[in-house]
Order: structure tokens, then sequence, then C-alpha cells
């Protein structure tokens, strides 16, 4: 007996063992360097006291505060944080391993570790630092503590479990029931089990003190709130998501790529939005709760396409696709995909979970933490949305009841009865579907783009202007969604112009490349082939999802190109049909406000945005519906709330130049310029506008300077040496030397070998 015992007590150090050696190599060989560093950054800030106090409550507690000290004590913090990532993830797997053990045989116990340690998600989050790793190690450490007999252990698992909720508060509806466990189990006398549950408690009770105590020294109030449930809430419930990742609205987008060395600046941007928004300097439980409410509004509003989304977030939950929100996750696990490293699909461990959650029925006393796991982490999924981070926290419940599965098949004699039912629904959950692509699409195109776009700069300075105009072609056509931020000034794309150019680059082989083709022909001018393939595409019934980048709804540009061709019943009409499938989606109800005057339409835009992204989508509704002078009032409010935002001066001095206020226009685009000269966009109406203004001043050497340096910028050189020409034989004093330089600048660049 006792050597028997000997090898299956090593079995949990092998296990640790083995999978030390596989995240090892993955993590410090295998995977690129690259990490995903906002805690590293917040924890240096926080030393330098540079980290403001409210910030602390958009990070995990436990988290932050562990990198805090090996940021400030260890000479070499990136090798220990490593190491200390991959050690958590090898003990995960022998708890999971001696927990398995206790409810099933020892081969599908080691099935079951094993599929946890090749599971690709806790593979790749191993190598980024991110609170996960550690939430399931002090997890997977409480479960294993709670299911043994003795008090200390119970009150040594109430101590992971506070860790655990510090680390991750959404564990909070999990740990509510271990005390229940502990109340209702029959093995136990009555006084042990009371005092098993207040062993448990204790130490959690003292996690929520520290949380509340943690609060109130930085803020000044009271509050459990961390971590930011509200904005979170609105991330996977908003009219642009479909609950797999956090969708933000494309203002907090766009404005994050400004800040980039500012950890998870999107909280902070939240933040600012509401406060500029109401004109209150409102607390984070107010920001929570303003965001929360506009979510709250649009499901209200829409509770047939809530459910819907809700099926969504139910079945994506169960299937094989992984949804990251994390730059290096998603592509490390695509790496990974590539080797020979097996894994297991998650659809087949959904299917066989599924059928463990109804086998284990009988023993649902001694099963209750695992059934607790199951629903709470769901509910939370379900509440918030559905990404492969949020789902790590599950596996330990899907492995527990696919094991259950897998144990009870094999005591049953017509165990394919089981697998009858198992293998079909293991293929619906493995099989992708149009959504995932898109998502692929997403990921791919911005990746390539970026590639792309960093090879055009590039290029540009070492003045092979043709390289550079081909890569920035390149870098549109892998992401037309990108259109105003990937065009670097002083490159040239005639005479088909940019979007034409980048359609002689794109072949489109899928429905997502059509979308993009079918954008690109819009933007290029050429509406009825537009309209051919956005028609093409609505009579497929695919659906498409390009999150907070643009319009998912074909609709609506085939509203755009019927606004172009004086069209506009037809416009209404497409647009109220868009709205009919893509209820909610603020360039739609932008549209139907521009072009109608209707206010219902800017009521639900209000309800469901800040006040600032509304008015920028107004603004460029209005711009689109040719109405100028509504656009400069929704462009002059959100420049004013948003000084630094570039963006918002260039729309602004387009609009002002079309309402016929050319002086200020330029005035405004030559400053937003001025700071920084990249990318260009709107150039047919900036080049309209400048080109008039030098023409009813044509004695006016600014204004043909600064005509000049626009064309410049656009790439029309020649033209620029014409006008700069003529702003220099006016030999103003004043200029002269601007005007002399800028003709030098623009004759390298036409000169450069082409």
């Amino acid at each position: 007996m006792d050597e028997r015992a000997g090898p299956a007590k090593k079995l949990p150090l092998i296990v640790f063992a083995l999978a030390f050696c596989l995240y090892g190599f993955l993590v410090f060989s295998f995977f690129s360097p690259y990490q995903f560093h906002k805690y590293v950054l917040a924890a240096r800030q926080a030393i330098d006291g540079a980290l403001p106090a409210e910030r602390l409550f958009d990070f995990s507690p436990l988290y932050l505060s562990f990198h805090i000290l090996v940021q400030k004590f260890l000479k070499r913090p990136d090798l220990f944080l490593k190491l200390a990532q991959v050690v958590l993830a090898s003990l995960s797997a022998s708890f999971l391993f001696l927990i398995l053990r206790k409810l099933v045989r020892l081969p599908v116990a080691l099935i079951g570790t094993a599929a946890l340690i090749l599971n690709p998600t806790l593979i790749v989050l191993t190598q980024a630092y991110e609170p996960e790793v550690l939430a399931l190690f002090l997890l997977l450490g409480f479960i294993f503590l709670a299911l043994r007999d003795d008090w200390p252990s119970h009150l040594l698992s109430g101590g992971l479990a506070g860790l655990a909720f510090l680390t991750r508060p959404s564990v909070l509806p999990v740990l509510l029931f271990v005390p229940v466990y502990f109340l209702i189990n029959p093995s136990r006398a009555r006084t042990k089990r009371l005092v098993s549950a207040v062993c448990f408690s204790l130490p959690v009770l003292l996690s929520l003190f520290l949380l509340l105590n943690r609060s109130e020294r930085v803020t000044g109030r009271v509050t459990l709130l961390t971590m930011n449930p509200g904005t979170v809430f609105y991330e996977g419930n908003n009219p642009l998501s479909w609950g797999t990742t956090s969708v933000y609205p494309y203002l907090v987008y766009d404005l994050a790529r400004q800040y980039n060395q500012t950890p998870d600046v999107q909280h902070e941007l939240y933040r600012r939005l509401a406060r500029l928004s109401t004109g209150k300097d409102l607390t984070i439980s107010e920001v929570n709760g303003y965001w929360m409410g506009k979510a709250v509004r649009f499901i209200r509003d829409h509770p047939r396409r809530y459910w819907h989304v809700l099926a969504h977030k139910l079945f994506h939950m169960f299937h094989s696709y992984d949804w990251h929100d994390l730059y290096n996750a998603y592509w490390n696990q695509k790496e990974l995909s590539r080797t020979v490293v097996p894994t297991i699909p998650w659809g087949v461990l959904s299917a066989l979970a599924l059928l463990g959650l109804i086998t284990r029925a009988p023993q649902w006393r001694q099963s209750l933490l695992f059934y607790a796991l199951f629903a709470g982490q769901a509910g939370v999924m379900l509440v918030f949305y559905v990404s492969a981070r949020q789902r790590l926290i599950l596996l330990p419940a899907f492995l527990v009841f696919a094991c259950a599965a897998l144990d009870f098949m094999a005591s049953q004699r017509r165990r394919w009865l089981f697998l009858a039912a198992v293998i079909p629904l293991s293929a619906v959950l493995v099989i992708p579907t149009g959504l995932m692509r898109e998502e692929d699409h997403l990921w791919q195109g911005v990746r390539t783009s970026g590639d792309h776009l960093s090879e055009a700069y590039r290029q540009r300075k070492a003045m092979d202007y043709p390289e550079a105009e081909i890569r920035a072609a390149l870098a549109l056509a892998a992401a037309p969604w990108l259109m105003d931020s990937v065009r670097p000034s002083d490159l040239g794309f005639e005479p088909a112009g940019f979007a034409g150019d980048a359609l002689a680059h794109l072949k489109p082989a899928t429905r997502s490349e059509m979308f993009d083709q079918a954008f690109l022909l819009l933007e290029a001018g050429r509406y009825e082939n537009a309209e051919t393939v956005w028609e093409g595409l609505l009579a497929r019934g695919r659906r498409f999802k390009r999150d907070y980048y643009q319009s998912s709804a074909p609709q609506y540009y085939l509203a755009r190109a019927g606004i172009e061709r004086g069209d506009r019943e037809t416009a209404r009409r497409l647009l109220l049909e868009g709205l009919r499938s893509s209820p909610g989606d603020p360039s739609i109800l932008a549209a139907l406000t521009a072009l109608t005057g209707d206010a219902r339409y800017s009521r639900k835009l209000f309800g469901y945005l800040d006040d600032i992204s509304a008015h920028l989508y107004l603004g460029r509704a209005c711009l689109l519906a040719g109405k100028p002078e509504q656009a400069v009032d929704h462009f002059a409010r959100v420049a004013d709330r948003l000084p630094d935002y570039r963006s918002a001066q260039i729309y602004l001095a387009a609009a002002k130049g079309l309402a016929g206020e050319e002086e200020t226009a330029a005035s405004l685009y030559m400053e937003a310029v001025s700071v920084r000269a990249d990318p260009v966009l709107l150039e047919k109406p900036l080049l309209g506008i400048f080109k008039s203004r030098s023409e009813k001043s044509p004695a006016d050497v600014r204004s043909l300077f600064e005509y000049g340096v626009l064309l410049r910028q656009f790439g029309h050189t020649k033209d620029a040496l014409t006008v700069l020409g003529r702003a220099n034989d006016l030999g103003s004093s004043q200029w002269s030397d601007r005007v002399r330089q800028e003709i030098q600048i623009v004759e390298r660049i036409d000169e450069a070998p082409r």
C-alpha cells in the first residue's frame, strides 16, 4: 500500500515540473519578449508618486501591490515577474490535479490536468503581465484547501479566497457559496461545520475590510467599487458591442492612442469624458454609474437586441474561439497554434462539461463549490462580456465537470449513447462563425497596417518616396477603417487618390475584404461600384463586426452613396433599414439626425454615448450631409472640451472653411499641424478651402504660403512649387525666409528618385 502511495504522492510534483518546463520554454524562449506593460508602468509611476490616487481603482489591488514591491526592491524585476507567472501557472496545474484526484479516477485526473496545462489561453496569459494567472492559482488553492476536513485548512482557504478577491473582485459570487458548502456538508458534525464556515469567512471579511479601508484612505469615501465595473458593463452592452470582448466608445479608442505611455488610459478617458459631458467633478462611483446608465438605457430601449446579445454571450462562452483583448495574447496564441503543442478545443471541454453538470447532480452537495464557480463566473461573463481572460477563471469548473463526464462514461456500458450527444455538440462549438472571422480580420488588418505604416515612415525618412507611398497605400488596404490615421504627410497618390491606390492593392477573397473594398470604392468616389458590392453583401445576409472602428451596417454606406448622388429619400430609407438591423448604431443615428433634423435620433445618440462622442458623430454626419454650419457647432464643442484632440481640430477647420470662415479654418489647421504634422486627412475639403482662400487674395503671401504647405503635405509637389513661387515673387520681407525654406523642402521631395 505504501509502495503504491509513494509514486502517487510524487505526481503533483511531476505535474508541476512538466508544466514549469513547458511554460518556462514558451515564456523565456518562444514567445516574443513584448509584454503588455500596464502594471509595470503603473507600479513605476506609483513608486515615483506620479500615479494619481484615483487611478489605483483602475487596477487589481493585489496584483498592482505585487508589482510595486517587485519594481521597488528587486534588481531584475522583469526576470522575476516572468518566473513568478510560470511558477503560479505550474502550481495551478498541481492544485487542479489534487482536486481532480479526490473526485475521479487517476487516468481521468491526469487527462484533466493535461487539458489545463495545454490550455492556450492559460499559456499565453502566463506570458502577459495580467492578474488572471495569479487569480487562477489562488482560486484553485482555496478550493483544494476547502475540500480538506480540518479547520486550519479552511482558515488558510479563506486567506487564499480573500487574496483571490483582492486580485479579481469578480470571484465574489463564488466566495459567497463556500460557507454554505461547509454548513450543508453531511460528513461532518454540526459544530465542525460552523467552525469551518467561520474560519473561512474571517479572512474573506478581512479582505473586504482592507478594500474598504483603502478606498476611504484614498478618496475619503467607503466603497467596495474597484476595477470600474460600470465602464466594463458598458463595454459589453453598448450599441456597438456583441458581448464578446471590450468595445469602447470610438473617442475613448482614438484618444487612447495619443497616450500610449499612460497605463490603461481608457479608464482615465472614461472619467474625463463623463466629467466633461456633465460639467461635474464626478466621483469614481458616479462615473461608473454614468456609463452603466448609458448601457441600461440602450438595453431598455432595445430589449430584443439585448436578449440577442445575451444568447451570443452564452454561445461564445462555450465555443472554442478565444476572444482576446490583449495584443500579445492574441498573436502569441496564433504562434502557438502553428507549433506541435497539442491542445484540447474549448468546445470539446464545453460539451463534456455540460454532460458532467448533469451526471454530477446526484452528488451536488459535494460538488457545490464547482457548481457555484460555474454559475457565478458564467453569470459574471453574461453580465459583462465573454473574453478569453474572463473565461480563464471558469476553466477549473469546466475541467472538473468534463472529467466527471469522462469518469461517468467510463463506468457505463452504453457509453456510445453519451458520445453520440457529445460529438455533435463539440462540432458545433468548434466551427468558426462569421463574427469570429471578422474578429480575426480586424486583428490581422490592424497588425499588417501598422507594419506597412511603420515602413512608410522609415522610407519617407530615407527619401524613398515611391516606396513610402506604396507602403502607405498597403497600410490603408489592410485596414481601411483607419482611413484618418494612416496617411503620412508629403506623400502623393495621383491620379487615383489615396483610397484609389489602396484599392489597387486590395484583392478581396473574403466577405470581410469585400466590405473593405466597398468602403474604399466609396471613399474613392466610385459610388456605383461601391453600391454594387454593398448590395451583394446585403443579399448574402452576412453580419459584420467593426466595433468602434466604423459602422458595421452596409445600409449606412449605401445611404452615404445615396447622399452623394443627391437621393436623400433613398438614403433615409436605407438608414432606417440599417437601424432596424443595428439598433443604436451611432453613425446611423447621427446620419438620420443630420438628414432629417428629427430630434428623436439625437436624443438616442446622447442617451447611449457621452456628449462629446455624440457631438463628434453629429459633426461628421453634418459634413457628409452638406451642412457645414451645423458641423461647426458640433466640432467646436468637441475641440473646446478636448483641445489636445488633433482630429477634432482638423475636422473643425474643414467645417469652418466649408461654412465660409476660411481665415479661421486656415489658422486652426496650421495650428493643429504645427504640433504634429502626421497623419494628414480630409484632403479634398481642405485643398478646396485653401485654394479658394488664395484665389480671393492673390497678393496675400500668407494665404499662398499656407496653401503651398498644404499642397506639399498631400503630395502635390508640382502645384506646391507653383504656388510657393508666386508667394516668393511677391517679395514679402515678413514671409520671405519661410517661403524659401518651404520651397527647398518641396524641391528635395520633388527631386527625390522616383
